[in-house]
C-alpha cells in the first residue's frame, strides 16, 4: 500500500507541477503582452504631451537651444531617452548619445510609420548606439500650418517595460512552489488517511485467505471504503460460520468414521493410504495408522483382498466379495471396495470397507449345530419311548416284570425329554433377557451353603467332600435365584465329572469393585483345544458320562447367559486329570 501511496501522491504532483507549468507561460505571456501594451499606452500618451510642448515652442520660435535644454530636463524627469529627427530622418537631438554621430533615422520602423502620416509610430529592438533592447514610441511635430516640421521618438529599454511582471513571475513561481509543498503536505495525509483504511481490509482479506476467519475490519474510512470495510466483514463471518460448520462436520464424520464396526481405509490414485479408522487396524492386526502415505501392500497381507482392490482400479466399478484372512488369525470378513472422485479430475480414489462376519459365520454354525444336536438329543428319548409304547402294545404288556420295566424306562426318557425342552426354554428365556431381575442384598457364603444343601446327597453318595474358603466376607447385590442357579450348575458339574472321593472347593475373595467366586474339582479336567466350545449348547466334553448323569448339555451355556445377565464374566481354567476351575465375577451393585 506505501506504493499506491506513493504513487497517488506523485500522481499529484506531477499533474500540479504541469498545471503550474502551463500556467505559468500562459500567465507570463499575458503579463508580457500586458505590459507591453500599457508601456506602450504610456509612452504614446507622454509622446503626444511632449509634442504637443515642443511644438508649441516651435510655434513660439523660442531659441534651440532652450528647447533643447527642456528636453534634457524632461528626459532625466521622465527617466526615458529622447530623441528629435527630422522629417528626412536626420538626428537633431537625443539625449544618451551625440546626435552627429547617429545614422539617419528615415529607415527606423516607428519613424517609417510617422513619416508616412500615422499619429504615432511603435518599435522594439537593440538599439545600434546603446546595445540595450529598447522600446520606442515616436509621434510627428506640426508646425501651425500643420506641416510636419519634426519627429519626437521616446525609448524605454523593454527591461525596465518587463521587470514588473518579471518581479511578478518571481512572486508567482515563489506561492507555487509554497502551494506545491502545502499541496503536498494535504495530499499525503489525505491520501494516507484513505489509504490507511484500505490497507486494513487488505490486512484482513490476507488474513483470511491464511484461514484466519476471526478477524474483522475496524477502521473507518469514506463512504465507499467504509462499505467495502463492512461488506469484507459479512464475508468474514460468513467463512467463520461456513469454517466452523465444516470443522464441526469433519469432527462428526471423524468421530463416526472412528467407531465404525467397519473397517475402513481410503487409497489415493497411486494406491498409497490416506486414511484408515481403529476398526480397520483390528481387523488387519496391526496400526496402519503408521503407514500413511504409503502404499496399501505394506499392511493388506490378503491376496484375495489385494486383487479385487486392483481390480476396483481396473474397472471403476464396486468390488464385493467375501474374503478369508490366515494372518495374524483367522477371519472372515465382508470386502466391500468402492471407487470414488479424487480432489483433481481423472484422480481415482478407492474406498476399502471390511466387515468382520467371523462371529457371525461363527453363531450361524452354532445354531446350525444347535438345530442338529437338538434333534439328535431329543430323537434318543421320542425313538425310546416310541419303541417302547409300540412294544407294549404288541402285547408285552401282558408279562407283569417286562411291563414294569418298560415303564420304568419310559418315565426315564420322558424326564429326561422333560428336562431337555424346559433347559430349551430356560437357555431362550436368559439369552433374551426375558426374565426380570430382582436385585437384594444376598450373602455369598449362605448363597454357596443352601446350594450345598441341595447336591449334598449326589456328592455323599460318591464320597466328595465340599469346602467354603472365605478370604473375605462378600455381600453383593443380585438376584438371589439366578446366582443359585449358577451355583447349582458349577457345583453339580463339579461332582458329576470328578471321580468318588474327589473333593469340590468353593473359594470366595474380592477383587476390585467385583466379587470373585471360584468353583474348583480335582476331577477329570478339560482338555485345552475343547476349553473355548464348552459354553455352547449341547456341547459335552465326555458325551457318554453327560447322558448317564442326566444332563442335557445345556447348563453350561445357561450359566453363561445367567452370568452375563447380572452384569458378570465367568471364565474356565483346566488341565486334563488334574482338575477344573470355574471363575464368576460379579459386582457388588446390579446396575
Amino acid at each position: 500500500m506505501k506504493q499506491l501511496h506513493l504513487r497517488i501522491l506523485s500522481t499529484f504532483m506531477i499533474i500540479f507541477i504541469l498545471f503550474s507549468l502551463v500556467f505559468g507561460v500562459f500567465l507570463n505571456n499575458l503579463l508580457d503582452s500586458h505590459s507591453r501594451e500599457r508601456q506602450s499606452d504610456t509612452l504614446i500618451e507622454q509622446a503626444r504631451l511632449m509634442g504637443s510642448f515642443l511644438s508649441d515652442d516651435f510655434v513660439e520660435n523660442s531659441p534651440i537651444s532652450d528647447t533643447l535644454m527642456q528636453m534634457d530636463a524632461l528626459s532625466v524627469q521622465l527617466d526615458e531617452r529622447i530623441t528629435l529627427i527630422q522629417p528626412d530622418g536626420t538626428v537633431i537631438y537625443d539625449s544618451e548619445t551625440n546626435a552627429e554621430t547617429l545614422e539617419n533615422h528615415a529607415k527606423r520602423e516607428e519613424v517609417e510609420t510617422v513619416i508616412d502620416g500615422s499619429s504615432y509610430g511603435i518599435g522594439s529592438r537593440v538599439s545600434n548606439s546603446t546595445g540595450i533592447e529598447e522600446y520606442y514610441v515616436a509621434v510627428p511635430l506640426f508646425d501651425e500650418t500643420g506641416e510636419l516640421i519634426n519627429i519626437l521618438r521616446l525609448s524605454q529599454p523593454v527591461e525596465t517595460i518587463t521587470q514588473l511582471y518579471t518581479e511578478i513571475n518571481q512572486s508567482l513561481v515563489l506561492f507555487i512552489i509554497v502551494a506545491l509543498l502545502v499541496a503536498s503536505i494535504i495530499t499525503y495525509f489525505t491520501t494516507k488517511r484513505i489509504i490507511s483504511p484500505i490497507e486494513e481490509v487488505m490486512d484482513v482479506t490476507k488474513e483470511l485467505s491464511e484461514k484466519h476467519y476471526t478477524v474483522r475490519y475496524s477502521g473507518q474510512g469514506f463512504g465507499e471504503i467504509s462499505k467495502l470495510g463492512s461488506t469484507v466483514n459479512e464475508l468474514a463471518e460468513s467463512l467463520e460460520n461456513q469454517m466452523l460448520e465444516i470443522r464441526q462436520n469433519d469432527e462428526r464424520l471423524y468421530e463416526l468414521i472412528n467407531h465404525l464396526v467397519i473397517g475402513v481405509m481410503l487409497l489415493d490414485d497411486q494406491r498409497n493410504i490416506q486414511m484408515v479408522n481403529p476398526a480397520m487396524n483390528r481387523i488387519l492386526g496391526e496400526d496402519t495408522s503408521k503407514l500413511l502415505g504409503k502404499t496399501y501392500v505394506e499392511a493388506i497381507k490378503s491376496y484375495g483382498l489385494s486383487h479385487i482392490i486392483e481390480r476396483a482400479y481396473r474397472r471403476k466399478k464396486a468390488q464385493n466379495n467375501e474374503i478369508y484372512f490366515y494372518y495374524p488369525q483367522d477371519r472372515i470378513v465382508d470386502a466391500n471396495i468402492v471407487p470414488i472422485s479424487g480432489k483433481n479430475p481423472g484422480e481415482l480414489n478407492v474406498i476399502v470397507l471390511l466387515y468382520d462376519i467371523t462371529e457371525i459365520r461363527r453363531l450361524e454354525k452354532v445354531r446350525t449345530d444347535f438345530v442338529a444336536n437338538a434333534s439328535h438329543e431329543l430323537r434318543t428319548p421320542v425313538t425310546a419311548l416310541k419303541g417302547f409304547a409300540e412294544t407294549l402294545l404288541d402285547g408285552a404288556k401282558e408279562d407283569k416284570e417286562v411291563l414294569d420295566q418298560f415303564l420304568e424306562i419310559m418315565l426315564k426318557e420322558s424326564i429326561r425329554l422333560d428336562s431337555i425342552v424346559n433347559d430349551i426354554l430356560e437357555l431362550s428365556r436368559v439369552e433374551q433377557k426375558q426374565v426380570p431381575v430382582n436385585a437384594e442384598n444376598v450373602k455369598v457364603r449362605e448363597a454357596i451353603e443352601s446350594t450345598f444343601k441341595l447336591v449334598k446327597q449326589k456328592a455323599e453318595s460318591k464320597q466328595m467332600e465340599l469346602s467354603i474358603i472365605e478370604e473375605d466376607t462378600v455381600s453383593i447385590q443380585t438376584d438371589l435365584s439366578r446366582l443359585k442357579q449358577v451355583l447349582a450348575n458349577l457345583i453339580n458339574n463339579a461332582i458329576v465329572y470328578t471321580q468318588e472321593k474327589g473333593k469340590v472347593v468353593v473359594k470366595i475373595h474380592k477383587e476390585d469393585e467385583y466379587a470373585v467366586i471360584e468353583v474348583s474339582d480335582n476331577g477329570i479336567g478339560i482338555p485345552e483345544d475343547e476349553q473355548d466350545r464348552i459354553f455352547e449348547r449341547f456341547y459335552r466334553v465326555d458325551k457318554a458320562r453327560s447322558r448317564n448323569s442326566g444332563g442335557t448339555g445345556l447348563g453350561l451355556s445357561i450359566v453363561k447367559y445367567l452370568v452375563e445377565n447380572l452384569n458378570g464374566s465367568i471364565t474356565v481354567h483346566s488341565k486334563l486329570g488334574l482338575g477344573t476351575t470355574f471363575t464368576v465375577k460379579l459386582p457388588y451393585h446390579l446396575i
